[in-house]
This record gives structure tokens, sequence and C-alpha cells, in this order.
């Protein structure tokens, strides 16, 4: 099996204070998650991917390159990124690895609150966790970047 992510749910709420407004979370719930077989499956059945065919989620190769070059344009590899594809992938690696879990994608997106950065960061190490690379520059390079300081 792929190396299991972790993803966070929670729920959020807006509130006013004295300087405007601020979010709250809670009822946080930590879920782990991969891209199996099932999760393409069903990713394929219910249309949120065109094909269970993993090489179709494959497509921030500017990103990894962005990542790991220092001279690259990093604003350019950010163009055109499609965030919903990457969480319609991320609900679907939770789905995969808990198939019991009753959680509809509307759901998710309400109760998942990451960052693009961040959004992006779980996307791709989900799917380079499907890729049989022992030394992946790009997913080093990747990973790197994208530590938290």
């Amino acid at each position: 099996m792929a190396k299991i992510e972790t993803v966070v749910l929670k729920e959020m709420e807006v509130i006013e204070t004295e300087n405007g407004y601020e979010q709250i979370f809670s009822n946080e719930r930590k879920f782990p998650a991969a891209i199996t077989n099932y999760s393409l499956s069903m990713g394929e059945k219910t249309g949120l991917i065109k094909s269970s065919q993993l090489n179709d989620l494959v497509d921030i190769q500017k990103v990894f390159e962005a990542a790991i070059n220092p001279d690259a344009n990093k604003e350019e590899a950010l163009k055109g990124i499609d965030t919903s594809r990457y969480l319609k992938v991320i609900y679907l690696a939770i789905v995969g690895v808990n198939p019991k879990l009753s959680l509809t994608y509307d759901e998710f997106t309400e109760l998942y609150h990451e960052d693009v950065p961040q959004i992006i960061e779980t996307y791709t190490n989900l799917v380079l966790a499907t890729m049989p690379i022992v030394n992946n520059a790009f997913a080093e390079g990747f990973q790197k970047s994208t530590k938290k300081k």
C-alpha cells in the first residue's frame, strides 16, 4: 500500500470580534488518506475524476520543476492550477482508505480548510506515494521547498 497521508477535517465558524471577524475551528478529526484502487474506481464512478488511470491525476509537473529549480518562475508555475481537481483527489484518498466513512464531497469541502500550498503538498504527496520511484528528485525538491519554516 502507498504511504498514508493524514488529512484534518474540522468545522469552521466565523465570529465577529472587536477587531473584525475571526475564524474559529472545532471538532477536528484526522483521517488516513491514500490513493487506492477503490478511490480511483469511486472517482470515476462519481465523475469526480475523468478516469481511473493514475496518470490522469499527474498534472503538476510545472509545480515540481519550480519546487526544485530556484531560478524557475514560481508565479508562472502556479498559473492554471486547479485546486478543485486536487481537492477531489484528496477526498477520494480519504474515501479510498475509509470506505465505510459516510462523507460526501460537499461535506468534505465544507470541513477541509487548508490553504493552497498545503492542498498542493497533500495532493503531491498522495500522487507521488503511488509511484514506484525510489530516488525521486521532483519529490525530494518539492518536499524541501514546502517545509514549514
